[in-house]
């Protein structure tokens, strides 16, 4: 969702809204790095142990979504997009169970 994405475009932030994105550990040590937050503050590691990025409790929003608001149409950017996680900046293309990329259908503008 940076500056040029369709997303900005159309006002959406759909996909930063209750995130599950898994990230590396590469990614949240360069998020951590960018923004100054800790990796603890920034990402967390799931019943799996897949680490994952966090969503604000409050916003219920990715903790790099630029929002005070927790409802979707609440248009917002997000804050690490040019240096975020691979599966941000390919959204809406995600892997399936079969690990095949497909648009994912929560996406309102695949098109």
């Amino acid at each position: 969702m940076g500056g040029n994405s369709p997303c900005a475009e159309k006002g959406c932030s759909m996909c930063g809204r209750e995130i599950v994105m898994p990230i590396t550990a590469t990614e949240a040590s360069r998020l951590s790095r960018r923004t100054g937050l800790s990796e603890n503050q920034c990402c967390g590691k799931d019943q799996s142990g897949i680490r994952r990025l966090l969503n604000n409790q409050d916003t219920k929003a990715c903790v790099f979504l630029a929002t005070g608001f927790d409802l979707v149409t609440s248009s917002r950017i997000c804050t690490v997009y040019d240096s975020g996680p691979l599966g941000c900046r390919t959204y809406p293309v995600i892997l399936d169970e079969k690990d095949l990329a497909i648009l994912d259908d929560l996406c309102p503008h695949t098109n």
